[in-house]
Order: structure tokens, then sequence, then C-alpha cells
């Protein structure tokens, strides 16, 4: 099912172009451009994309909100909405919770299934200090 997914260029974990030894662009697919697109949409601050407003998310907003239970809903809530926006993550597959909340950062699990797929992608999402670090998680740790 990986034509549902297309290509796009690579990225590492800074978020910088992956080049081969011979100098070219290598090229992410399948799965990996889903989950990259989706990992963009979370990093990129909603509006900032002249060219795309409605691209990105409100992550960055909760690094300085407190931890009471309407912001954690809400933080949750923006997570499950930008993941389910991508037209290949299976209608109502999106979970997030906040795991930790402090007056540094804020950590986040969220899931989800692609459409055709059999497993769930796992993310732990961490944003504080202007930044959000994402790491991917294995399904079966183990």
């Amino acid at each position: 099912m990986s034509d549902i997914f297309g290509q796009d260029i690579a990225l590492d974990e800074g978020q910088q172009p992956k080049v081969a030894a011979s100098g070219e662009l290598l090229l992410s697919d399948g799965v990996d451009t889903g989950l990259q697109d989706i990992l963009l949409r979370l990093r990129t601050p909603l509006g900032s994309l002249f060219y795309d407003t409605e691209f990105g998310s409100l992550l960055h907003e909760w690094t300085h909100e407190e931890s009471t239970q309407a912001s954690r809903m809400a933080l949750e809530a923006e997570v499950r909405r930008r993941v389910a926006i991508d037209p290949r993550v299976q209608p109502m597959s999106v979970t997030a919770s906040v795991a930790a909340w402090d007056e540094k950062s804020v950590t986040l699990e969220a899931g989800w299934k692609f459409v055709g797929e059999d497993h769930r992608n796992n993310l732990v999402i961490e944003v504080g200090g202007g930044k959000i670090e994402v790491v991917k998680s294995d399904v079966h740790p183990g």
C-alpha cells in the first residue's frame, strides 16, 4: 500500500535532508513518508508556512501553560486532531495522552494506525524549551 504514502526527501532527527555518499538526496517511501509528514506537522507552528497556513500544530503554545485538567485535555485533543488530519490515518484510531507535565516541559504519548497497515505507530513527544522532540517507540518493545 505504499502508493498512498508517496515519496519525499528523507529527513534525519535534526530535520536535515539525508544525503547519500554520492551527494544525492535520499528519499523516504511507504509508512516512513507518512510518519515523517506527521512529525513535520506536529513540529511546525500552525500558520508559519506562507504557502500553507493550515499546516502545523499548536503544540508550541503549551510550553508555558499551567498543568490543569482543562489544559491537558486541550493538548491531547490538539495532538489527536493534527494527526487525524492526515488522510492516510485510519479514522478513529488516534490516541494521545499526557504522560508528564512540569514547569519546563510536557511529555505526551500518541498512537495511530495508517489505512491498510496492521500495526500502530507510536510517538513520545516532548514539548519544552522552545523545541519539540519526538521519539519513535516500537509497538512491541523488546
